[in-house]
């Protein structure tokens, strides 16, 4: 079989490039997610440390200030952790999730997939270098009043 040489050509200069553009983007780090959410707790007046406790993406975050206690921790945007995460939280104490800045008493399980195939594509192509991250937040108080779009910044980059 023969091709065209305007082809083979198109396929010799494409292939080191798009293999190029891969090697350039860098991966997603988790750290810099997690070291967000502390410095971000902090600057609400949390104490806030790192556990050794991990969910599947990074390890849990604890944060305590003199009338709360919170949890927080990075989950899968395909929704499959809400049994570990109504495990982890006592009777007492509230769930809600955290998604792009915006707080949700359930997880909006076909937003948060539906933004992970888009950005995991984006991410493919090196667009963007991170899929935007979707935490539970277990509390003993009315923490959702907190500012959580300031967290907005760990959307896709």
């Amino acid at each position: 079989m023969t091709y065209s040489p305007a082809l083979e050509w198109s396929v010799i200069v494409l292939l080191p490039l798009t293999i190029g553009w891969k090697a350039v983007g860098k991966p997603e780090n988790p750290i810099e997610i997690q070291n967000s959410i502390v410095e971000f707790l902090t600057k609400q007046q949390f104490e806030a440390s790192v556990s050794d406790e991990n969910m599947e993406y990074m390890s849990i975050i604890n944060a305590r200030s003199r009338s709360c206690q919170l949890r927080v921790a990075r989950v899968s945007p395909l929704g499959h952790e809400a049994d570990l995460v109504r495990q982890a939280s006592a009777a007492s104490d509230r769930t809600f999730y955290v998604f792009r800045g915006t707080v949700y008493p359930e997880q909006p399980v076909r937003l948060t997939v539906a933004s992970y195939l888009w950005f995991r594509f984006l991410r493919e192509l090196g667009l963007v270098s991170r899929v935007s991250p979707v935490l539970a937040v277990v509390t003993s108080c009315d923490a959702e009043q907190l500012p959580w779009s300031a967290l907005g910044s760990q959307g896709p980059m």
